[in-house]
């Protein structure tokens, strides 16, 4: 940052501040207001003179990314299960992470807090038999996994990057018939074969 640019961020600075030495506490709500307005002034300068745009969209587009809220969750199943039925929601009962709370073990699903774009993973994991999964997005199917029956283990693992509302549901569950078994063990050294769910926010976009 130029000279120029520094004495005009310093001069906004002491402003604002400035704004916080009264005393009148009738004066309070008024004086916060004004110093937000000033604030929103000071980073649309502090946007235009680093960038060189003149546009007050640069900083729109600075504020929003730069206030994400985090979010995150790595969830796996700590019990097997078997003979699902087909659309059945698949519960990862423990999790490793889970910023905010967005991911409800009870019920296996995630609730976007804030509209963005997500990325999601999943892999599933049996012995001896199939299973055919989807992840769904506000009830809309936007990935599928597949396991074949080998008389071993198998996995099937997806990933998918994706447009989530705010308040849109996102869960796995099973499709394409039934008798699909889906294997969940406690974490541990020696344990393999874990079916995992995981999500997280890459950022946030408006809300439509």
């Amino acid at each position: 940052m130029n000279p120029t640019t520094t004495t005009v961020v310093f001069l906004c600075v002491i402003i604002c501040v400035c704004g916080l030495s009264t005393t009148d506490k009738t004066k309070q709500n008024d004086d916060i207001a004004d110093i937000k307005n000033r604030l929103g002034h000071l980073e649309q300068l502090i946007g235009q003179l680093v960038t060189g745009n003149s546009s007050s969209d640069v900083l729109k587009f600075s504020a929003s990314t730069g206030r994400n809220e985090h979010v995150s969750f790595s969830a796996y199943k700590n019990q097997s299960q078997g003979g699902l039925n087909k659309r059945h929601i698949i519960k990862f009962e423990q999790t490793i992470l889970n910023l905010g709370n967005h991911y409800h073990p009870e019920d296996g699903i995630f609730i976007a807090p804030v509209s963005g774009v997500y990325f999601f993973h999943w892999t599933i994991n049996n012995h001896g038999d199939y299973a055919y999964t989807n992840i769904l997005v506000g009830g809309k199917v936007m990935s599928t996994t597949a396991t074949s029956v080998s008389g071993g283990y198998n996995s099937g693992s997806a990933l998918v990057i994706v447009t989530v509302q705010k308040g849109q549901h996102v869960w796995i569950q099973t499709c394409c018939g039934s008798a699909n078994e889906v294997l969940g063990i406690t974490l541990g050294f020696d344990n393999a074969f874990q079916s995992t769910f995981s999500g997280t926010l890459l950022f946030q976009v408006s809300e439509n």
